[in-house]
C-alpha cells in the first residue's frame, strides 16, 4: 500500500476525521504535540534533509562506501527520531 490507496481507504480516513474531532474537544493535547514539533523541528529537518538529499544519491547501495552512508544515515535518523520522541512522550 502507498500514500495514495491509504489516504483513499474508507476507514484512514474515518480514523482521521474521529482524530481530528477529538483533537478539538480536547485542544490541550494539539497544542501540547504541536510544541513538542516545535522544539523537535531542528530534529525534523535534520530527518528529511538527510531522507530527501542524500539518501538518494548512494541508493540503491553499490560499493562499500555507499552502504557506510546509508548506514551512517540510517543511525542518524534513528537518533533524530529518539529526539523527536522523547520530545513527544514528555509534551503529552
Amino acid at each position: 500500500m502507498n500514500i495514495k490507496q491509504i489516504a483513499k481507504d474508507p476507514l484512514a480516513q474515518l480514523g482521521a476525521g474521529i482524530s481530528g474531532i477529538v483533537a478539538l474537544l480536547n485542544p490541550e493535547v494539539l497544542l501540547a504535540l504541536f510544541d513538542a514539533l516545535l522544539a523537535s523541528a531542528p530534529q525534523v529537518f535534520s530527518a528529511i534533509s538527510v531522507s530527501a538529499l542524500t539518501l538518494p544519491q548512494v541508493l540503491p547501495p553499490t560499493s562499500p562506501v555507499e552502504w557506510a552512508v546509508v548506514a551512517a544515515a540510517a543511525l542518524f535518523l534513528g537518533y533524530l527520531g529518539r529526539q523527536v520522541y522523547a520530545n513527544l512522550d514528555r509534551a503529552t
